[in-house]
């Protein structure tokens, strides 16, 4: 009978009876705004290391992809220029941020030494980026084979456009080039990936959109 009583007389009770529709509607709407913000951050940029089962073994890279799209989704490699890190081109191309809201896959390879060795699309750096492909392919998210794209800016640029030229699978659907420019550099096998060039001296997120909306209308057997 006290339990009761006191039950009865706990003014949250009757609060709780009041209020509890609106508590619960609350409480749901929570959920999915914190469910949409933890999506809308999307995944971060990591440095990784190619594994020991790759030609490319050890060389680093940075990825930002999700681990666990539902459908494969397409992969852009990013190329800096001779000099500077992928850090930095990370930081200041923001194309990881554009990534997010378009939903596709980054991948930052990284020149040894600074420097990108440019000597034939099947040199040891065009191979390094086919590599990097196939490792974030198999490893990182669910790549579309008929979406992988590159671009590049300066002699990250020069890089892009050779390997594309080669015969080696992946075959890149289009490639993007950053610079004061508008034929420099050349492509040794022009027709090969359609291009799209930026004229800009730096590399900021208009330009990566900017990419990315060239690129995205190209894709292998259109």
């Amino acid at each position: 009978m006290w339990f009761g009583w006191i039950v009865a007389s706990n003014p949250l009770a009757g609060w709780w009876g009041k209020n509890k529709r609106t508590v619960l509607i609350v409480g749901a709407v929570i959920v999915v705004l914190w469910v949409f913000i933890e999506r809308g951050n999307g995944p971060k940029t990591k440095r990784v290391s190619m594994p020991k089962d790759y030609g490319s073994a050890d060389r680093e890279l940075l990825v930002h992809a999700p681990s666990d799209p539902k459908d494969p989704i397409p992969l852009v490699l990013i190329l800096h220029d001779d000099n500077v890190d992928a850090k930095t081109l990370d930081h200041d191309s923001a194309a990881g941020s554009v990534a997010n809201a378009r939903n596709f896959a980054v991948a930052y390879p990284e020149a040894v030494g600074g420097t990108w060795r440019i000597d034939s699309p099947d040199g040891a750096d065009a191979k390094y980026l086919r590599d990097v492909v196939s490792y974030v392919s198999a490893k990182k998210t669910k790549v579309d084979p008929n979406r992988i794209y590159v671009w590049g800016v300066g002699e990250g640029a020069r890089l892009a456009l050779t390997v594309v030229c080669g015969g080696a699978k992946p075959i890149f659907a289009a490639v993007g080039v950053v610079g004061q420019f508008t034929q420099e550099p050349q492509s040794a096998c022009p027709g090969r990936a359609p291009e799209a060039r930026v004229a800009e001296t730096k590399w900021n997120k208009k330009v990566s959109e900017t990419l990315w909306t060239a690129s995205a209308k190209h894709h292998l057997g259109a």
